[in-house]
């Protein structure tokens, strides 16, 4: 049987308990991961959602997803909520109906998810946590140092034997906070956090492909993902922690680099740019240019290189057309420039296309 890929999205920005400080961010977090990792393009993942669910509710989503699984399953569970640690530095995840001063009852142990991804069959899981350490404990209560509440800790222990593994990543490490939109405070329009925001647009536009294989591995998301938010936020600081054989394949990408062969020149045109007549050479580059508009992507990809050395190299006027053939072979968008307007909140997201054109090498790249 093939592989089967699901992912279980927790999202709770509601609490019951005045202790803990409504979120802003969760819901959007929800919707845009759902979103790119359930895309046929991107992630191709059978996708659920949780969103303001009880405790219980949620323990039970939880273990569901990982039990029944297969070892060619991948997995991913992301939550999106508090963080709790307790005096003794446990690790705990805010449901709807968390009470701060009864955890074991009312939240759920990060023990226990460690428990579910540790004991499933799934080949790989990777799990993500967008919380808010710290932030979330009530008044009067007492915590430990920060180097003895890392948020790793609660994923420390030997690889499964049941798959290959999984890895942990966090959005914030220690007690720090997760920002949401690079702020704390009350008040401000309801967008995906800074680290959810950097997982989903890392996916979406495939610059988490570091590497131009057409796939985002989780280590290479990883690492777009931590630069990314320490950008946004120097005070913020993912982590990440693996219990894995090799890495995850987690989603496809359009951003494959191009690699043609280059085929070198006819000798003819080759002694022709060699010339020491400007206008023999000057008809070579037409010559030259028309093979770099060829369907022939190798030859075009010749043609191209030739040209590049013709502009660097030649008298003001050869290389003046070499530079200009070079500049027609670009993806030329249709139209140049946008212009939504002024857009009311609230309203539908606009959407304007663009006709990208040029030579077939050109469009072979992806803009």
């Amino acid at each position: 049987m093939g592989e089967s890929r699901h992912a279980l999205i927790i999202a709770n920005d509601t609490y019951e308990d005045q202790g803990l400080e409504q979120l802003r961010a969760p819901g959007h977090d929800a919707e845009a991961l759902s979103e790119v990792l359930g895309d046929p393009q991107i992630g191709d993942f059978d996708v659920e959602v949780i969103r303001n669910a009880s405790a219980q509710d949620m323990r039970t989503s939880i273990e569901a997803f990982f039990s029944d699984r297969r070892r060619d399953d991948k997995l991913v569970l992301h939550f999106s909520c508090h963080g709790i640690k307790n005096e003794s530095g446990d690790l705990y995840f805010a449901a709807r109906d968390t009470q701060p001063k009864l955890l074991n009852a009312t939240a759920v142990p990060a023990q226990f998810v460690y428990g579910c991804m540790s004991g499933t069959r799934a080949g790989c899981t990777a799990l993500f946590l967008d919380c808010c350490y710290g932030g979330a404990f009530s008044r009067g209560a007492s915590v430990r140092a920060s180097q003895d509440l890392h948020v790793l800790d609660a994923f420390t222990g030997e690889k499964p034997s049941g798959g290959r593994g999984w890895a942990v990543i966090t959005a914030s490490n220690s007690m720090e906070y997760a920002f949401e939109d690079a702020k704390l405070t009350e008040g401000s329009t309801a967008k995906p956090s800074v680290f959810t925001h950097a997982v989903v647009e890392g996916l979406e536009t495939g610059d988490a492909d570091l590497k131009g294989r057409g796939e985002v591995w989780l280590d290479d998301l990883y690492e777009y993902v931590f630069d990314r938010v320490k950008e946004r936020n120097p005070n913020q600081t993912p982590s990440k922690t693996t219990q894995m054989q090799g890495s995850m394949q987690l989603a496809h990408s359009r951003r494959r680099r191009i690699r043609v062969d280059a085929e070198p020149l006819p000798r003819r045109v080759q002694e022709a740019l060699r010339s020491r007549n400007d206008f023999t050479r000057l008809g070579a580059v037409d010559e030259v240019r028309s093979r770099m508009e060829s369907q022939n992507l190798s030859m075009a990809e010749g043609a191209r290189q030739a040209l590049e050395a013709v502009a660097r190299d030649d008298t003001h006027q050869v290389a003046d057309k070499a530079r200009r053939a070079l500049s027609d072979a670009c993806l030329r968008p249709s139209p140049a420039r946008l212009d939504f307007g002024r857009v009311p909140r609230g309203t539908a997201v606009p959407r304007q296309s663009v006709a990208l054109h040029g030579t077939p090498l050109a469009r072979h790249c992806v803009a």
